[in-house]
């Protein structure tokens, strides 16, 4: 997967795809394999913005039973069992314990009644999985004394127990993002990292493309298509204002999502931390809502917030002030924690949607995908713009996407095959087989913890890497610092997946700096291996480190 800007301006598409987010290149993969011609561009990295700042939880739904919303529920349910079918080596699933209080709804008869309710729901959760490494237990339930040694430091007082549940987590979701876009390469679609809508293209009262430009050069080039997708996200409000001025007023309001990396506290579960926050539209309320403290890879990850953010999402930062109150609302939660500021080495965020309605009350973000045809509500036909919500259900989504362009372009839509079609590196039938076949495979001076990374990572491309070992014994070597990531992922990430500076490789292409600031010797190990690939000059170099840098502190 390669940048292709001469092919992009001179091609017609049936379908342009503006943003390469998680939605965004779900739907140029199902749209690819269902036959269409597909381009996207997207002006950052892809998965760059909102689709990073997940927690790497795929939710099968639970919290929609306070709102009594199955129909989300049986979504999320599916497209969770779904993930977990077609890239078994990003998705596993991950035990969640919530803690019970009381007798009322926080206590243990509410909670069994919502667990026995959630294992009915999700009766098919297994459907499809044969492979048992990546099939979901029913719930069970704990004591007391069972809840604090899997959870030491949660509220004792009221303590009656609590029950555990099975959600998935990804092992990498910039991997997992990656992987859509790679899939949807691989059958043919056209996409382009860097590469920014100045101006959506009018035929009278028709959207027949963008004009784009390429943030690398500044050059710009017009491409065409049948049919546009505004899949933005938190940029969605301001492409449609292309369609009247070139530079559309930036005042957004969105809900501000904030993740911390943390020492590892529970190893063993997933623990659901009541926050000071309150759902206002839960129907059987348990009281506030929960934020979790997952863990992941040797770390914590604590998360999420939910504030308002108003103003120009281009300068969207988490600052040191959001850690901080964060830190504190999480000390007040749990107490045992006492977690400080120190402790903290990196934190993730992004924008999501808000409800307009309660713009001035709170931040509720929006629970369900929208898709807007701007031949009704515009009065401009081929463009409509899609709002999602949730990581989970991207598949679902995209395959609703691909479905109305099918209407747009006036031809009947095959029926979607992404369900189950394995993602890149996805070809799994079973994991822990697969793993001992790649750890068999390690080639002189990798580890089996690196062969293990890679099979994780790459699922079945892991031989790639090895190729490049072969080829070049030196790209066997681990970055400085990890005893994970070795130089032929680097070479691989700018050779094959479109990796243009130093961060795309660091945060998005391999787990180097994921948990943190990997060090001055690991980015300029790094920086030294693109610079040699892309042939960077000193300056250029001192450049991208310096951009590194930034990514890794926090303003005041």
């Amino acid at each position: 997967m390669q940048r292709n800007l001469k092919r992009l301006a001179a091609e017609t598409y049936d379908l342009l795809i503006v943003g390469g987010g998680i939605n965004g290149l779900a739907a140029a993969w199902d749209a690819t394999l269902r036959g269409l011609k597909v381009a996207l561009v997207e002006k950052s990295d892809f998965g760059g913005q909102t689709s990073s700042a997940t927690l790497k939880i795929v939710h099968g739904g639970l919290r929609y039973l306070q709102h009594l919303d199955f129909v989300r529920m049986r979504e999320s349910i599916r497209e969770r069992s779904t993930l977990l079918r077609i890239a078994p080596h990003l998705v596993s699933p991950l035990p969640f314990l919530v803690p019970t209080y009381g007798h009322l709804l926080t206590g243990k008869e509410a909670m069994s009644a919502a667990m026995l309710i959630n294992d009915l729901v999700s009766y098919d959760r297994n459907r499809g999985l044969p492979d048992s490494a990546r099939q979901l237990p029913p719930a069970r339930y704990l004591s007391k004394r069972e809840a604090l040694e899997l959870a030491p430091g949660i509220a004792e007082c009221g303590l009656t127990g609590g029950v555990i549940f099975h959600d998935g987590q990804m092992y990498n979701s910039e991997r997992l993002t990656l992987a859509f876009a790679l899939a949807a390469a691989e059958r043919g679609a056209d996409l382009a990292n860097y590469t920014a809508a100045v101006r959506l293209l009018r035929q009278d009262r028709r959207v027949i493309g963008a004009r784009v430009r390429d943030l690398e050069t500044g050059a710009e080039f017009d491409v065409r298509a049948a049919v546009t997708a505004n899949m933005t996200g938190p940029w969605s409000d301001l492409l449609i204002g292309l369609l009247e001025r070139p530079d559309p007023p930036r005042r957004v309001v969105r809900s501000q999502g904030i993740q911390l990396v943390a020492p590892l506290l529970y190893p063993r579960v997933a623990v659901a931390v009541p926050s000071v926050y309150k759902d206002p539209d839960a129907i059987l309320a348990r009281g506030n809502r929960n934020f979790f403290i997952t863990p992941w890879r040797g770390v914590s990850l604590i998360g999420t917030t939910d504030t308002v953010y108003e103003g120009d999402p281009d300068d969207f930062r988490i600052t040191d002030r959001d850690l901080h109150a964060f830190i504190d609302e999480i000390n007040q939660s749990l107490p045992g924690a006492q977690l400080r500021r120190e402790q903290v080495p990196f934190a993730f965020g992004g924008l999501r949607p808000i409800t307009e309605k309660n713009i001035d009350t709170g931040s509720k973000v929006a629970r369900k995908y929208e898709i807007y045809d701007h031949a009704a509500d515009l009065g401009v036909a081929g463009l409509f713009t899609v709002i999602g919500v949730k990581y989970t259900t991207c598949r679902l989504l995209a395959e609703k996407v691909v479905a109305l362009a099918f209407r747009k372009l006036g031809r009947p839509a095959p029926a979607a095959v992404t369900a189950h079609t394995p993602l890149a590196g996805g070809r799994i039938a079973r994991w822990d087989a697969f793993e001992r076949e790649v750890v068999a495979a390690a080639p002189a001076g990798v580890s089996p913890k690196t062969m293990c990374h890679l099979a994780h990572s790459y699922g079945t491309a892991y031989g790639v890497m090895l190729d490049l070992v072969k080829a070049q014994p030196a790209a066997a070597a681990r970055l400085p610092g990890s005893d994970e990531v070795i130089a032929a992922e680097v070479l691989h990430a700018v050779r094959a997946e479109a990796a243009l500076h130093l961060t795309d490789v660091a945060l998005r292409r391999t787990d180097l700096g994921s948990q943190g600031h990997p060090g001055r010797a690991a980015l300029a190990a790094c920086a030294d291996l693109m610079a040699r690939e892309l042939g960077w000059t000193v300056a250029q170099c001192a450049a991208e480190l310096a951009a590194a840098e930034q990514r890794f502190q926090f303003v005041a």
